[in-house]
């Protein structure tokens, strides 16, 4: 028989475990507990029945949509932040086979410390799901607020609230700080950075049209080559890559205190939990609305600071 262990009984709905005295119906293959099925006398699939599809082919339908775990295989409905079975974060639905998805999680879970945190197989394993707290916020509230790449910021946010650090690495803020923080709403540091990378950057721009490296060279009557404009453009490059760093190994810590407070906030009013779980998604989440138009107000102080500069030297 087919191992339909983790699936469920089409009339009690729990999920099939090892062991489990199962039968299923003859003519279109929907399984159910032998005791649910003398219950109810006979298969209570009729939509299947009157279809003539087995139950075989619309799981494999139902499973196509699932995600699965990317730590121990689960299956878990596509609505699910989290898994079902060991409460990690979910990513987009990934069908590879992975190297320890048929370990025997059952009997590590079987041998547990002092504090009754199961051991794994390599050492002491902490187990997190949705209503882990972080600094009195549960890691679902922090899921929905991030929205997009759950799992590599939730696990930055892990590390940070329960085992302290600020450091991590987050390429796109330090590539593009000016946008990165703009991207996910933290408008107030993006702006501040967007106008200080801009300006930053204007000598850099002088030079380049300059010297014809942009495809085409502009006589703006300054001499790029002087000692003056050497030395202020070599200091606003080390102040614009100090800047970079900042945001790239910050970023996510700046990030995680960003949405603490958005939660914290949203949370102190009034309102059902799902009016709350829907403000906190729509306050979180990311713009590319904000990004094109930081982008175009960044463009426009760099163009503007050229000409300011080139009056001031010409």
């Amino acid at each position: 028989m087919a191992n339909y262990t983790g699936k469920k009984c089409f009339s009690c709905g729990e999920v099939f475990k090892d062991g489990d005295d199962i039968v299923v119906c003859p003519e279109c293959g929907t399984p159910y507990h032998r005791e649910c099925y003398l219950k109810e006398g006979k298969c209570i699939n009729d939509a299947l029945h009157e279809s003539g599809q087995s139950w075989e082919q619309t799981q494999e339908s139902v499973e196509s949509e699932n995600i699965r775990c990317i730590r121990c295989g689960f299956e878990n409905p596509p609505d699910k932040l989290f898994c079902e079975k060991c409460g990690t974060p979910l990513t987009k639905n990934d069908t590879e086979e992975r190297p320890f998805n048929d370990m025997d999680t059952q009997n590590n879970a079987q041998q547990t410390g002092p504090d009754g945190q199961p051991y794994g197989p390599f050492g002491r394993q902490v187990v997190f799901d949705k209503d882990s707290d972080l600094e009195g916020i549960k890691l679902d509230d922090y899921a929905k607020f991030v929205k997009t790449n759950p799992l590599i910021f939730l696990s930055n946010f892990i590390r940070f609230g329960k085992f302290g650090g600020k450091i991590s690495i987050n390429f796109a803020a330090f590539l593009f700080p000016h946008l990165y923080f703009l991207f996910r709403k933290m408008n107030i540091v993006g702006i501040i950075m967007l106008v200080a990378t801009a300006l930053l950057n204007i000598p850099t721009a002088i030079e380049y049209l300059s010297a014809g490296t942009m495809g085409f060279s502009l006589d703006i009557g300054i001499d790029v080559t002087g000692r003056v404009f050497q030395g202020i453009s070599a200091a606003t490059w080390y102040v614009s890559m100090a800047l970079q760093f900042v945001a790239g190994f910050f970023g996510n810590y700046m990030y995680y205190k960003f949405a603490q407070k958005k939660i914290r906030e949203i949370r102190s009013e009034d309102g059902t939990e799902q009016e709350i779980a829907e403000k906190i998604v729509a306050k979180g989440g990311t713009s590319w609305g904000a990004v094109i138009l930081g982008f175009a107000v960044y463009s426009a102080i760099v163009v503007f600071g050229i000409f300011g500069v080139t009056k001031i030297f010409a």
